[in-house]
């Protein structure tokens, strides 16, 4: 088998193995001897809050929103994954209250299980 060889359509036109072939680059790599290498890991932070300072925090950002008032929020904590359960009254609620506590640092996911009722 040879390296490269004219196509009948157009004598032009070379075919050329992949692992031969120059880069579609100018400062590419070649073919299939492009390496591929893993993403790095990512680790939580060392200063990771616990999860009291974290329930602490998330409480607050929930009062603090206004339009958040006379909702009955629960908060779950555990290694900074945070569950939010209860019943708010609309589905911008719903969504507002998962959007402040993905603000709160140190809140890893949330799952949010809050309930619409009206």
């Amino acid at each position: 088998m040879t390296d490269a060889q004219d196509t009948p359509d157009d004598p032009k036109l070379r075919r050329v193995r992949s692992d031969l072939a120059e880069p579609s680059r100018p400062e590419g790599y070649y073919g299939v001897r492009q390496p591929i290498l893993p993403d790095p890991p990512v680790y939580p932070p060392r200063d990771q809050p616990t999860d009291a300072d974290l329930h602490e925090a998330i409480s607050a950002a929930l009062a603090a929103e206004g339009r958040l008032a006379g909702c009955r929020i629960g908060v779950v904590l555990r290694q900074g994954v945070v569950t939010l359960t209860g019943q708010v009254p609309r589905e911008f609620q719903r969504t507002l209250s998962c959007a402040v506590t993905e603000t709160v640092a140190g809140v890893l996911t949330v799952e949010n299980q809050l309930v619409v009722t009206g």
